[in-house]
This record gives structure tokens, C-alpha cells and sequence, in this order.
């Protein structure tokens, strides 16, 4: 690759790291996992740049494979015991710092109960703004599967306990 080449992918890095590794950290539930996700799929990019005509499409695609075969992988192991962190690394969109810091744990545990498709579909859908077509090119799955999977992971978000309680608090103090 040459310098005008890896200058391109160096601003693309800067330009869309973090939206990728908030990507991953909504795809994961851990932000070191998150991290190496990230990093798998920027490797991956890189070693194929001069060949990608839409590298953001390509990185959502490269990371949702990437988060399946560690899910598949995972589940070929024994169960490991889970231990987190209270990282909040602040989405630049939050506007309240406080709210987020309260929020973020309940939404992840909460995302953390829903399949990988189901989850990818969630993260896609409504925490990147993707249309039903786009989520269901990306994935490779009909916009069909695309909106009954939304349907039924939505519904069993809506009776985790943990976002219940957070939103009745938050719909009385209003």
C-alpha cells in the first residue's frame, strides 16, 4: 500500500474509530472484547483497503462476523466467570453525563439477554439509525426477518426489570 493509501485509512480511523468501537461495545457488552472486536476489524480493513469501495459498510459487516464467531466460539467453552468494570466511557451524544452513567450498565445487561442476530439487528436499528433494507442488506437476511426480529427482541427488552424500573423512574420524575 502507499502513503496516499494509508494516509486515507489513517483519516478513516480517525474519522470513524469511535463510532465503530461504540458499535462493538453495544455488540459485546464489554469493552475490552469491544476493543479487540474493533481492532480485529480495522486489521482486517487495512489488509484489504485498496480493494474496499465502502469501508464503513465493510467494517459493520466485518464486525458482526466477528462478534458471531466469538459467540460461536464461546459457546463451544466451558462458562467462564464474568467479571466488569464500571467503565462508562461517556457517548459523546449523551446529554446528560449522570443519566448515562446510570443508564449504560442497565442497557447492556439488558442487551446481553438477546440473541447475537437479535442484538445485531437492536444495535443497527435503533442505536446507529439504520432503515429495516439497509439492517437486512447488511446482514444478509430479508427486511421481514429484519422486522420480527426487531419486534420480539424489542418486546423482551421491554420486560427486562432492570430498563422497567429505570424508565418508570424516569417517566415520574417528569
Amino acid at each position: 500500500m502507499d502513503r496516499k493509501q494509508v494516509r486515507a485509512f489513517e483519516a478513516f480511523v480517525h474519522e470513524s474509530g469511535d463510532a465503530l468501537l461504540r458499535m462493538a461495545t453495544l455488540l459485546t457488552s464489554d469493552r475490552h472484547v469491544a476493543e479487540d472486536v474493533c481492532q480485529e476489524t480495522l486489521h482486517r480493513l487495512f489488509m484489504r483497503w485498496s480493494r474496499v469501495d465502502n469501508p464503513r459498510a465493510f467494517c459493520r459487516q466485518v464486525m458482526h462476523n466477528i462478534v458471531i464467531d466469538r459467540a460461536r466460539a464461546q459457546q463451544r467453552r466451558p462458562r467462564e466467570l464474568q467479571l466488569r468494570d464500571n467503565y462508562d466511557g461517556k457517548d459523546p451524544r449523551s446529554g446528560d453525563p449522570v443519566a448515562a452513567a446510570e443508564l449504560r450498565p442497565t442497557v447492556l445487561a439488558a442487551l446481553d439477554t438477546l440473541t447475537v442476530q437479535q442484538r445485531a439487528i437492536v444495535v443497527l436499528r435503533y442505536f446507529e439509525d439504520r432503515s429495516q433494507d439497509e439492517v437486512a442488506e447488511l446482514l444478509g437476511v430479508s427486511p421481514g426477518t429484519v422486522k420480527s426480529t426487531a419486534s420480539r427482541a424489542v418486546a423482551q427488552l421491554r420486560a427486562q426489570p432492570g430498563l422497567v424500573a429505570l424508565f418508570a423512574a424516569a417517566t415520574t420524575t417528569l
